[in-house]
């Protein structure tokens, strides 16, 4: 958080007199997957609506890998780094896995 509140008062020298609490300066999404597992793909009833989320908290680890496949989605049709089926939001429609690894 130091490098982030250095970094924006070099930007923003206004917030120098904000008063900002490093402490309590923290907030962020938290989405979880009833299965733990993120949601990739493009969605099959909403034409142009491509997903990348439900990471729990891991998004910016898989970030590089995510953003890969779903180039490949975009641009190919398909990803095709990985297979990606198990993670697309179908898999909703029957009976979930839960993901054992979750710490």
């Amino acid at each position: 958080l130091d490098t982030v509140l250095e970094a924006g008062l070099r930007r923003f020298p206004i917030l120098e007199r904000a008063g900002l609490a490093e402490k309590l300066c923290w907030a962020g999404a938290y989405e979880i997957t009833p299965d733990h597992m993120p949601i990739l793909g493009k969605h099959p009833e909403l034409e142009g609506y491509v997903d990348a989320s439900g990471f729990s908290g891991h998004g910016i680890m898989h970030a590089p890998a995510t953003g890969l496949l779903i180039a490949e989605e975009i641009l190919d049709g398909r990803a095709h780094t990985i297979d990606i089926d198990p993670l697309r939001i179908t898999r909703f429609r029957g009976v979930l896995r839960r993901e054992l690894n979750v710490i």
